[in-house]
């Protein structure tokens, strides 16, 4: 029995696992997006770990590369990137109901036996939001977020980096055939 309840207070940790990144992606429809192949980095991501500042670039220069894009000088890019790491701190409350069945109270009345226990979890929400702005007329064209709950694991973290911006490119150029390049 014991067993069981750890696994009720765990469930709500293991399907929070389970839901992802959650990703956004938007675009200026307007824009023909076949006509950019090249950007740059205008504003590289700043936050508390430099380590994932470099995982993130990684990522997504690997992803642009995978459609074809190439990195280049500022003055010959087509477009420039910006990105943004924000972290905040969330809570929820877990509530576990645990009726184990019938019972004898002693004066008469039987009943069901049970148990409601709650707890708050406190936990940090990171955010990564990248744009895609047109370098000539200076004007956004491309926005995707990818936000997940942080863990204190590297490879957790890694796993859950390279998810977001898998996701938040994965139909990127938008509107255009890409030939995707051979891994």
């Amino acid at each position: 029995m014991r067993s069981f309840r750890k696994f009720l207070w765990a469930a709500p940790l293991l399907l929070s696992a389970c839901a992802g990144v959650d990703v956004h992606t938007d675009y200026d429809n307007s824009v023909d997006f076949s006509q950019y192949t090249t950007y740059f980095w205008k504003m590289l991501p700043d936050s508390a770990n430099s380590l994932m500042n470099g995982r993130i670039v990684s990522a997504v220069d690997g992803q642009l590369y995978a459609r074809g894009w190439r990195k280049v000088a500022e003055n010959q890019a087509q477009t420039a990137l910006a990105a943004v790491v924000t972290v905040r701190d969330g809570q929820r409350v877990d509530t576990v109901h645990n009726n184990l069945g019938p019972t004898w109270n002693g004066w008469g009345s039987a009943g069901m036996s049970g148990m409601t226990t709650s707890r708050v979890v406190n936990y940090r929400v990171g955010t990564l939001v990248i744009d895609l702005y047109d370098t000539k007329g200076k004007n956004a064209i491309w926005r995707g977020s990818a936000s997940d709950i942080l863990s204190s694991g590297a490879a957790a973290m890694q796993r859950s980096l390279n998810e977001g911006v898998q996701k938040m490119f994965a139909n990127f150029p938008p509107g255009v055939q890409t030939n995707p390049r051979p891994n």
